[in-house]
């Protein structure tokens, strides 16, 4: 067993809130305290520097982490749980720094909400009552699986085979992608890496064009243009093509959509969706701590408390977090400012919730947006998706042929990519929504950027399509079209790239000559 000593600081706390609540011990603080600190995700970085060890000693005999089974000392129990959140198997000495960081950390914010709050009217006790309520759904979550009170979204699928050309080999044959066809492909994730100039653009478009037809634009597609270069008068003949509406966050007033459907009405999933709601602001808006994602919390769950089976929209979101820094005598912060300018031109939300999926949108978002406004806008779109195509039955295939539901081309990725939580975010989508019928279409400027310390995302992609890069190197293009079976036919491709030009590892390395847009354009007199 072990032995260790808390800060100071830990120590006075621990008494100030045993004493608040009357527990026998101080040991049940700290354990409430730690969970506290855990269930909000807190992560600390093993090189901090340690807490000081001024404070109380706890011995094997303090019984700091309780026992349950048998009689037994649960410290196995925290260190495993400790393991599961750090993913690594932690050393003694690891976990026990950790621990003093956790405990500090659930402390403060347990303090900070009690004088907050009014004792005298048992706010201290709400405050509880919270996360064991929230403990109790996700109980009875984990254990009861029948499905016969879960109503899924039905969505339209595509059940035939869909084909789209990507060019002409050096020998003038077409080559042709059977992208939902399970002999050729196991997911159908597309990654074009190209920059500017090769023909990226050009190619997504017929692409989009092309299964746009096959379908009989039954296929909807979102297309995020984060450059916000897109022009309606230059734009039409693509958009009437594939039966695309235009909407100019900027000049068109915003779209008309709710991000706020992305949180369940369903009383126990709720309190998930509103925590990944929350993290997704959190994520873009600068300087949004622990304080300001609490208030913000609490602000939606009492939102939704007073709705009776309808969405609040996002001008009501502001209107209380105005209501509630007035009563409370708050400034104004990056959280109230976050919120504010959602309500400005970017969501318009119609009380009739339109479903955006039945129709192929093309989403501009010019630079007059500030960077954080436009990944916020597009992350917030994508966490509704996330959600709604949970809600759905995985595709089930037929005669080798996967069913298809939507199209989601995310430009210039490696913006998002370059935000740790929004990768994460990302990686998500990408492992749900292939069982789900949705191809996610990304395109980059660079073969490495898909590659982050943290994750590759070309793993979880089956067409890897590179055109002119700046960075050529062998090693970054292998590792992004994948290995191929010549090193030397792929050194030697890998020379022949030029705008207008790709590079695919399908069976071997191979040149192809891009289908472009503007010369189907021409070609289809469109």
């Amino acid at each position: 067993m072990i032995r260790f000593k808390i800060d100071n600081e830990s120590t006075d706390l621990l008494d100030r809130i045993t004493n608040i609540y009357n527990f026998k011990r101080d040991t049940i603080t700290g354990r409430i305290a730690l969970a506290l600190s855990i269930n909000k995700g807190k992560m600390f970085h093993e090189n901090e520097n340690s807490l000081p060890q001024n404070g109380r000693e706890y011995s094997p005999t303090s019984n700091i982490f309780g026992r349950l089974v048998n009689d037994t000392d649960n410290y196995v129990l925290y260190k495993t749980i400790f393991d599961q959140h750090y993913g690594k198997e932690l050393s003694e000495i690891e976990f026990i720094k950790l621990y003093k960081f956790h405990l500090r950390d659930g402390l403060d914010l347990w303090i900070n909400e009690l004088e907050k709050g009014d004792i005298t009217n048992g706010d201290h006790i709400s405050f509880l009552l919270k996360p064991i309520k929230n403990g109790l759904i996700l109980r009875s979550n984990t254990v009861k699986i029948s499905s016969t009170n879960v109503v899924l979204n039905a969505m339209k699928e595509f059940t035939s085979l869909l084909t789209f050309e990507l060019g002409k080999t050096e020998n003038g044959e077409v080559f042709e992608i059977k992208i939902n066809d399970l002999r050729e492909f196991d997911n159908r994730n597309i990654a074009i890496a190209g920059m500017a100039g090769s023909g990226k653009t050009q190619l997504i478009k017929d692409i989009l064009y092309q299964i746009s037809k096959k379908t009989n634009n039954e296929l909807k597609f979102i297309f995020f243009d984060y450059k916000g270069e897109g022009n309606l008068s230059q734009l039409k003949p693509f958009l009437d093509a594939s039966n695309c509406e235009f909407i100019d966050i900027v000049n068109d007033n915003g779209i008309k959509f709710n991000p706020l459907l992305s949180i369940s009405l369903d009383e126990r999933q709720r309190p998930f969706s509103i925590k990944a709601f929350v993290d997704t602001i959190a994520t873009f808006v600068p300087n949004i701590g622990v304080a300001q994602k609490n208030i913000l919390t609490n602000i939606i769950s009492n939102l939704f408390d007073s709705k009776i089976h309808t969405y609040p929209t996002i001008n009501e979101l502001f209107n209380a977090i105005e209501v509630y820094y007035y009563e409370n005598n708050r400034k104004q912060d990056t959280l109230f400012a976050g919120i504010q300018d959602l309500t400005i031109n970017i969501f318009n939300c119609d009380v009739n919730n339109p479903n955006i999926l039945e129709k192929s949108l093309y989403l501009n978002l010019p630079p007059a947006l500030s960077d954080t406004l436009r990944q916020l806008l597009v992350f917030l779109l994508l966490r509704y998706f996330n959600t709604y195509f949970s809600s759905t039955n995985d595709c089930e295939p037929t005669d080798h042929i996967f069913p298809l539901r939507y199209i989601i081309v995310i430009d210039e990725v490696h913006i998002y990519l370059k935000n740790k939580n929004a990768r994460k975010s990302l990686e998500e989508l990408l492992r749900l929504l292939r069982s789900k019928g949705v191809i996610i279409i990304m395109l980059s400027q660079g073969a490495e950027d898909y590659k982050t310390k943290d994750f590759d995302f070309a793993s979880q992609v089956k067409l890897p399509i590179c055109l002119n890069i700046q960075n050529k190197d062998y090693k970054v293009i292998s590792n992004f079209i994948g290995t191929p079976i010549s090193k030397y036919k792929l050194e030697a491709e890998i020379k022949k790239l030029e705008s207008g030009k790709g590079l695919i590892n399908i069976r071997d390395p191979k040149i192809l000559e891009l289908r472009q847009w503007w010369k189907t354009r021409k070609e289809e007199n469109l």
